[in-house]
C-alpha cells in the first residue's frame, strides 16, 4: 500500500514538473495564441450564442403570445357585453393594468387553473377524506380567480391616493402658467410633461380626445368618469362650469387649491381623531394583558407559593 502511494506522488511530482517546463518554452506562443482567440474566435462563438439564445426567447415569447391570442380569441365569444363593460370599469379605476377585459378574465383563469392544478396533482390522491380535498382544491381555484380583482382594487386605492396627493401641486402650477398669460390647454399639457403621475396621465388622455375632435366639455366629463375621487371630480366640475360661464380658469383653480388643501388637512384631522379608537382593541388584547402580566404575575406567584400570611 505504501509502494502504490509512493508512486502516485511520483507521478504526481514529474507531472508538475513537465507542465511546468513546458509552460515555460512555448509561452511565448500559448499567449499568441490566446490573443488571437480572444480577437476573433470568441465574438463569433459568443455571437452564435447570442443568436440562439435571441432565437430561443423569440421562440417561447411567439409560442406564449400565440396561446395567448387564442385564448383571448375563445373567450371573446363566451363574455357577455354587460361583464365585459363591468370590467372595463374596473380596468379602468385601476388604470388599465391588463390591455382589455377579455386578457384581464383569461389571466383569471389561468392563475385559477395554475393554483388549483398542483393541489389536485398532489394532495387528492395521497388524501384519504376526498371530499375535503376537493373542498380544498375548489377554495384554492377561487382564490385564484378572485386574487386580480383584489389586485385591481388595491391598483385603485393606490391611484386615487397618487392622485389626490398630486392635484394641489399640478393645479398651482397650471395656475400660475395661466396667471402668467397661457391657455388651459396649453398649460396643462405643460404641467403633465413635467409633473409624472397618474394624473398627468389622465390629463394626456384628454388632450388626446379634444385633438381627435371631442369639445372641451365631452373630454372633462370624461376625464371626471375615469377618476373615482370624489375631490378631484368636484374640482372637474367646477372647471366645466367655470367654461360655460365664461369665469377666468386662473380665479377657479386659485380657489380650487385652497379648497383641495383644505380637505387634505381636514381628512389628516379626520385620521387623527380616529386614531384613539383603532388604538383601542390592539391595547386592550395586546399591551394590556402583557402589562397585567408584569405587574401582577409577581404578586399571584407569592400568593400561590406563601398564602396570604406569608
Amino acid at each position: 500500500m505504501l509502494d502504490l502511494i509512493l508512486i502516485f506522488l511520483l507521478a504526481g511530482f514529474v507531472t508538475t514538473v513537465l507542465a511546468g517546463i513546458l509552460l515555460t518554452v512555448f509561452k511565448r506562443q500559448i499567449a499568441v495564441n490566446e490573443r488571437v482567440n480572444m480577437y476573433f474566435s470568441k465574438p463569433s462563438k459568443k455571437q452564435n450564442e447570442d443568436e440562439l439564445n435571441g432565437r430561443k426567447r423569440i421562440t417561447l415569447s411567439g409560442l406564449f403570445t400565440s396561446y395567448w391570442k387564442k385564448g383571448t380569441e375563445k373567450l371573446n365569444q363566451k363574455v357577455s357585453k354587460e361583464e365585459r363593460k363591468r370590467l372595463d370599469m374596473l380596468l379602468r379605476d385601476a388604470g388599465y393594468p391588463f390591455k382589455s377585459a377579455i386578457d384581464f378574465r383569461l389571466f383569471q383563469i389561468v392563475l385559477s387553473v395554475g393554483m388549483g392544478l398542483p393541489v389536485f396533482l398532489l394532495i387528492l390522491p395521497a388524501s384519504e377524506n376526498k371530499m375535503l380535498a376537493w373542498l380544498m382544491i375548489i377554495t384554492i381555484a377561487f382564490l385564484g380567480f378572485r386574487l386580480p380583482v383584489f389586485y385591481l382594487g388595491k391598483k385603485k386605492t393606490a391611484r386615487i391616493h397618487a392622485i389626490n396627493l398630486s392635484m394641489p401641486d399640478f393645479f398651482d402650477t397650471v395656475n400660475l402658467l395661466l396667471e402668467a398669460g397661457m391657455g388651459l390647454d396649453l398649460a396643462l399639457a405643460e404641467v403633465s410633461k413635467k409633473i409624472k403621475g397618474p394624473l398627468a396621465d389622465e390629463f394626456f388622455q384628454t388632450l388626446e380626445d379634444m385633438k381627435l375632435g371631442k369639445s372641451r366639455r365631452e373630454a372633462f366629463y370624461d376625464l371626471r368618469k375615469r377618476v373615482p375621487s370624489d375631490s378631484f371630480q368636484s374640482i372637474i366640475t367646477s372647471l366645466i362650469q367655470a367654461d360655460q360661464l365664461g369665469i377666468g380658469m386662473a380665479k377657479v383653480l386659485g380657489n380650487l387649491t385652497v379648497r383641495v388643501r383644505e380637505q387634505r388637512r381636514e381628512a389628516a384631522r379626520e385620521q387623527a381623531m380616529k386614531a384613539p379608537v383603532k388604538m383601542l382593541f390592539p391595547m386592550v388584547f395586546f399591551i394590556f394583558p402583557s402589562l397585567f402580566i408584569v405587574i401582577l404575575g409577581p404578586l399571584v406567584i407569592q400568593l400561590v407559593t406563601k398564602g396570604l400570611g406569608g
